[in-house]
């Protein structure tokens, strides 16, 4: 069974655990689930981080030896295994549920944090996952809907010292479209304005108007102006501002996917993408200067895109600092930029 967030803050709060399953939609509260472990972790004197991200060519020996190994500078370790494919394999199956079993047993005296992508159906029934399950604390992070959105940016906004209007709430909300590193991202725009009482729409336009920083969104007049020149500018200062790649991308495969429907005649798929109508002429306009074809073929390069995010493709992996999705991404915006006939 999978514990609530809510049930998840609660039993943090009152101490750790040898063992976390996290996973879910949201990236954004994977992230900070991962992140408020490690910090209660740090505050019981695990002083020492072990990270590993699961690929293809992952060791799973060397992981078991790493944990089965008592540390030279630590009593107590944080042990970060990542799968961002959700599949370990065979062997990664069979070590994971030896990890279920030592912690089962009380043998286990560091602190895991195991992470995965979305909990499906599929992924809960197999061994491996059940048997993570019942010997730690497992818990699934799901998309906030779209109705319950505005809600969770106002009282992400107060946590962080800003009072927002519903209208200004509604207004940030209808401009993520659901994605939280969005709205995350513009909350903490906001909060460095320093803004003094309740904030409505009109100045958190002109707030985000008026800020230096680039904005993601910027990228989708460089498409639809087909200004390769902007985009690939643009790309690098979100690279070295820290923009999360996979904010990026969301942005990017949005747009595509309202030009491959705009380009096949698909209406209700363009509804689907929620861009605002009054902008339907534009991507209308841009959708007729490159044959139907290219548009779908990009949206296949934003997917392999994602799966470098995830670890998946080759020469995809934490090592090299993100080059390969960097490199993937600017393929993409190269030729989603590029002139029309």
């Amino acid at each position: 069974m999978l514990a609530k967030p809510q049930e998840f803050e609660q039993r943090l709060a009152r101490g750790l655990e040898s063992l976390y399953v996290i996973g879910g939609d949201q990236p954004l509260l994977v992230q900070e689930a991962r992140d408020a472990i490690v910090a209660k972790a740090r505050e019981a004197g695990c002083e020492e981080r072990l990270r590993f991200e699961v690929d293809g060519k992952f060791d799973w020996g060397a992981l078991e030896s790493q944990g089965a190994s008592l540390s030279l500078f630590a009593s107590q370790r944080i042990i970060d295994l990542r799968i961002p494919g959700g599949k370990p394999g065979r062997v990664g199956s069979k070590a994971l549920s030896t990890l279920a079993e030592r912690v089962k047993g009380g043998g286990e005296s560091d602190v895991w944090i195991v992470s995965l992508p979305r909990l499906d159906n599929q992924l809960q029934k197999s061994a491996w996952f059940k048997a993570l399950a019942g010997a730690g604390l497992a818990v699934r992070f799901n998309d906030v809907p779209l109705a319950q959105l505005p809600v969770w940016i106002t009282r992400r906004a107060a946590a962080q010292g800003v009072r927002l209007e519903r209208d200004a709430a509604e207004l940030i909300a209808g401009r993520v479209e659901g994605n939280l590193l969005a709205a995350a991202q513009e909350i903490e725009k906001l909060a460095l304005m320093d803004l003094e009482g309740p904030v409505d729409a009109a100045r958190v336009a002109q707030g985000l108007a008026n800020q230096s920083r680039v904005d993601t969104f910027a990228l989708s007049d460089a498409v639809l102006d087909a200004d390769r020149e902007r985009g690939l500018y643009l790309l690098s200062r979100l690279r070295a501002e820290g923009t999360e790649p996979l904010l990026i991308l969301w942005v990017i495969a949005r747009d595509l996917r309202a030009l491959v429907a705009l380009a096949g005649n698909d209406q209700a798929g363009f509804k689907k993408t929620r861009i605002p109508a009054f902008l339907a002429r534009r991507y209308q306009a841009r959708a007729r200067m490159l044959p139907p074809g290219n548009w779908q073929r990009l949206l296949a390069g934003c997917a392999e895109v994602d799966r470098c995010i995830k670890g998946l493709g080759e020469g995809c992996n934490a090592a090299d600092g993100g080059a390969r999705v960097w490199a993937l991404l600017d393929q993409v915006m190269l030729h989603a930029s590029r002139p029309g006939r």
